[in-house]
C-alpha cells in the first residue's frame, strides 16, 4: 500500500467519523519565490489552493493535510520551503499589502484570436472581515452585443461567494463593494478573465492600509488582497500598481482648450509611466500595454465626446479633423490589448463612428412620403382618416410650418399611424437600411485589426436587432452574412433574430400580454384606463391611480420604447425585482408617446409583466398632466411613493443602481 493511499483511507475514516471541521490555528499566506505567485493560503477554518477551498483533515506542527471532495493534499511546512504532495517549493511568507514585484519579466503578449464558442468563468471571492453582511456588484460586458451583465452577491457566513458569468476570449470585468453593505475599506477593481478560468480574489479587510491609498505601501503591514487564476499576475499588478491617469473631462472648454489641457495631462502621465517602469522593471508586458492603452483612451475621450455632441454653431467635420490630428499619431485604434480588455475604447470608437455617420449620412425619408409610398405600393392599408392626416402633415411641412406645429402634428397624427405593427416594421426597416450599412462602411474604413473590426460590426448588427418588436430587415441580415465571417458571431446574429421571430409567433397566438395575477396582487386592484378618462388634473389623476396600493411602496417609472436609456435601465428590472422579492412593492410604469402594440410587445419581450407591475399607456393629455405634476423633465424618470401614498421629494435611484433602490425602499418600509 502506497503512503498516499494510506493517507486517503485514514482521512476518509476521519470524515465519516464527523471530525472533518478541523481548525488550523494558522494565518499564513505563502508565495512561490520562483514564480512570484501566491501559492497557498492557510487560514483558521479553511485553506485556499489552486483557486479552490479546502478543509483541514489534520493539523500537526509543520504538517497539514487538506481535503476536498474525497481528495487529499499533504502539506509540509519547512524553513523557506513548502512541500505539497512531495513537490518542493521555495517559499516566503506574504506580509505586504500587495503581492510583491515578480522576480522576472513576463513578455507574454495578449492573445489576439477569437474563441470558437462562448463559455463562462467563475469568480470566487473570499474575505477576511469582521462584518457579517457585505455585498458586491460584479459586471462584465458581453462580446457579442456589448451589453453589460451584472451580478449582485452577498458573502456567506464564512465570508465567501461564487459567481459564474459568460465570456468569450479575454475580457476585463469590474467588481466593487456595495456602499449599503460595505467593507471597512471600500474595494473597486478591474480584473482580467477568460473562458474556463476560475478567478480568485482574497481580500483582507482587517488591514490598516486601505486599497488605493496615496501613501506608500508599508513593508510589514497586513495584506489587503491577493489573486489566483490564469491572469493572476496581470490582476495582481493591476490592483497593486499606481494606476491613476488624472484626466479631467469638462464640457465648458472649447475643443482647442480641451486639446491643450489633455496634452498637458498626457505628458504628466507619460512621465509617471516612465517613473513607474524604472522603479518596477519586471512589470509584465500585458500590464504595460494595458496601462498605456488606458491612458490613451482617457486622453481621447473628451475630444471624441465633443465631436459626437457638438455645441451650437460648431462644425462636426472641423472638430473631427482637430481630434484626428491629436489621435492618429498615437495609432489609437490599434492595440495589442484585445477589444474586451480595452477599458473605455468601445465608448470612444462608438463616438467616433457616430460622428463619421453623422457627417456622411443622408436625410431620412420624411414620414409622410414614406407612408404614402407604402400605401401606393399596396404594402399597407390606410383608411380615409389616416390618409387625410398624412396629407395634412405633408401640406404643413410644404408650407414650412413652425417646429412646434410640425412636432404637434407628428405626435398626434403621424406616430399612431407609424406605430401600427406592419407599418412600424417597414419604418424601422427603412431606418435600418440607411443607418446600418453606413456604420459598417465606416468600420471598414478605419485602421482596426480584423478581430476588433469583426466584433464591432457584430455589435452594430446586434444593436439593430435587440430591443425591436419585429424581425430584422432581410437586407440588413443579408449584409450581416456578407460582412461577418466568424461562425460564433454570425450564429449569434441569426439566433437573436430567430428569438424575436419565435416570440412574435407566440405573441400572435396569445393576442395580448397576459400578466401573471393571483389573489391579492396589485394588478387585480389597479384602476382601468377607461375609469381615468375625464380627469384632467395631474395630481388628482395620479392619486386616483395609486389609491388601491395603500400599504405598498410604489416605484414609479416614466419611460418610452423610443428612449435608449429607458430600455437600458429596464433590462436591469428583472434582477431588481428578485432583490425585492417578499417586500410590499408595486412597480408603476407610465409609457410616453409610444404606440400600444409596440409597448405591449416590449413589455412581454423583456419580462416586465408580473403580479406587482402595473402598466399604463394613457392618452397624451392625461400622460402629460401626470408628467407635469411629477415634474418629469427627461426620460427615464423615477419617483418613490411611500406606503401611505405620500410622493417622496426628488428623484428615486435608477434600476441600474439596484442596491440604492432597495435601500431607499427599505428605509420607507422601516425594515
Amino acid at each position: 500500500m502506497t503512503r498516499r493511499l494510506f493517507i486517503s483511507i485514514l482521512f476518509a475514516f476521519v470524515v465519516v467519523a464527523g471530525r472533518s471541521q478541523v481548525k488550523s490555528g494558522l494565518d499564513l499566506c505563502l508565495r512561490d519565490d520562483t514564480t512570484g505567485e501566491w501559492l497557498i493560503g492557510l487560514f483558521d477554518d479553511y485553506a485556499i489552493y489552486e483557486c479552490d477551498y479546502w478543509e483541514y483533515a489534520k493539523v500537526d506542527k509543520n504538517q497539514v493535510v487538506l481535503t476536498k471532495d474525497g481528495q487529499y493534499k499533504e502539506i509540509q511546512l519547512k524553513k523557506n520551503a513548502t512541500v505539497i504532495d512531495g513537490k518542493k517549493y521555495k517559499t516566503s511568507v506574504l506580509t505586504t499589502s500587495f503581492l510583491p514585484d515578480y522576480p522576472t519579466k513576463d513578455e507574454t503578449a495578449w492573445p489576439n484570436n477569437l474563441r470558437a464558442e462562448e463559455g463562462s468563468f467563475t469568480l470566487r471571492v473570499c474575505i477576511r472581515t469582521t462584518k457579517e453582511k457585505v455585498g458586491f456588484v460584479s459586471f462584465i460586458n458581453r462580446l457579442i452585443n456589448g451589453k453589460q451583465i451584472v451580478e449582485y452577491s452577498k458573502i456567506d457566513e464564512r465570508g465567501r461567494f461564487d459567481v459564474k458569468m459568460p465570456v468569450c476570449g479575454p475580457t476585463v470585468m469590474g467588481i466593487r463593494n456595495e456602499f449599503e453593505h460595505s467593507l471597512e475599506h471600500f474595494f473597486s477593481g478591474r480584473l482580467a478573465v477568460e473562458k474556463g478560468d476560475t478567478l480568485l480574489l482574497y481580500i483582507d479587510d482587517e488591514s490598516s492600509s486601505p486599497p488605493y491609498s496615496t501613501a506608500p505601501v508599508r513593508q510589514g503591514s497586513k495584506r489587503i488582497y491577493l489573486m489566483g487564476g490564469k491572469y493572476a499576475r496581470f490582476n495582481n499588478e493591476l490592483l497593486g500598481g499606481d494606476f491613476h491617469p488624472d484626466f479631467v473631462v469638462t464640457d465648458k472648454l472649447t475643443m482647442d482648450s480641451t486639446i491643450t489641457q489633455q496634452r498637458h495631462r498626457l505628458e504628466m502621465c507619460q512621465t509617471r509611466i516612465d517613473s513607474l517602469y524604472a522603479a518596477r522593471p519586471n512589470l509584465s508586458r500585458r500590464f504595460c500595454t494595458f496601462y498605456q492603452d488606458d491612458i490613451q483612451s482617457q486622453f481621447a475621450y473628451p475630444m471624441l465626446l465633443k465631436c459626437c455632441w457638438p455645441a451650437s454653431g460648431e462644425n462636426q467635420g472641423e472638430l473631427l479633423s482637430k481630434t484626428n490630428d491629436q489621435l492618429n499619431p498615437l495609432h489609437w485604434m490599434r492595440s495589442e490589448v484585445p477589444l474586451m480588455c480595452r477599458d473605455g475604447f468601445t465608448t470612444n470608437i462608438g463616438y467616433y463612428i457616430s460622428t463619421m455617420t453623422d457627417i456622411r449620412s443622408k436625410a431620412m425619408t420624411d414620414p409622410d412620403v414614406f407612408l404614402l409610398q407604402l400605401y401606393k405600393e399596396g404594402k399597407v392599408q390606410l383608411n380615409d382618416e389616416e390618409i387625410r392626416k398624412v396629407k395634412d402633415f405633408q401640406d404643413l411641412r410644404a408650407r414650412k410650418g413652425g417646429d412646434e406645429s410640425l412636432n404637434k402634428a407628428f405626435k398626434t397624427d403621424i406616430i399612431p399611424i407609424l406605430g401600427k405593427p406592419l407599418i412600424a416594421q417597414y419604418w424601422d426597416w427603412e431606418q435600418s437600411e440607411k443607418n446600418v450599412p453606413l456604420e459598417i462602411n465606416v468600420l471598414n474604413s478605419l485602421d482596426l485589426d480584423d478581430v476588433t473590426r469583426e466584433i464591432l460590426k457584430t455589435q452594430t448588427f446586434m444593436k439593430d436587432i435587440d430591443g425591436k418588436s419585429h424581425v430584422a430587415s432581410p437586407r440588413v441580415l443579408e449584409l450581416a452574412h456578407q460582412e461577418i465571417r466568424h461562425p460564433l458571431l454570425i450564429q449569434a446574429i441569426d439566433e437573436a433574430n430567430q428569438r424575436i421571430k419565435d416570440f412574435l409567433e407566440e405573441h400572435q397566438r396569445k393576442q395580448t400580454v397576459v400578466a401573471t395575477a393571483g389573489e391579492g396582487n396589485p394588478i387585480l386592484q389597479s384602476v382601468s384606463e377607461e375609469d381615468l378618462l375625464g380627469i384632467t388634473d395631474g395630481q388628482a389623476l395620479f392619486e386616483r391611480i395609486i389609491a388601491p396600493f395603500r400599504g405598498y411602496v410604489i416605484y414609479v417609472d416614466f419611460w418610452g420604447t423610443w428612449c435608449g436609456p429607458c430600455r437600458t435601465d429596464l433590462e436591469k428590472v428583472p434582477n431588481l425585482k428578485k432583490m425585492l422579492e417578499g417586500m410590499p412593492v408595486v412597480f408603476l410604469y407610465f409609457c410616453n408617446n409610444t404606440p400600444e402594440e409596440a409597448r405591449r410587445i416590449y413589455i412581454s419581450q423583456n419580462h416586465l409583466e408580473s403580479g406587482n407591475a402595473v402598466h399604463y399607456n394613457l392618452p397624451q393629455e392625461l400622460e402629460y398632466a401626470i408628467e407635469q405634476y411629477m415634474e418629469v423633465s427627461g426620460f427615464p424618470s423615477y419617483r418613490l411613493v411611500d406606503a401611505s401614498g405620500q410622493l417622496m421629494p426628488g428623484s428615486a435611484p435608477r434600476p441600474s443602481n439596484p442596491s440604492a433602490v432597495v435601500g431607499a425602499i427599505e428605509q420607507l418600509l422601516n425594515w
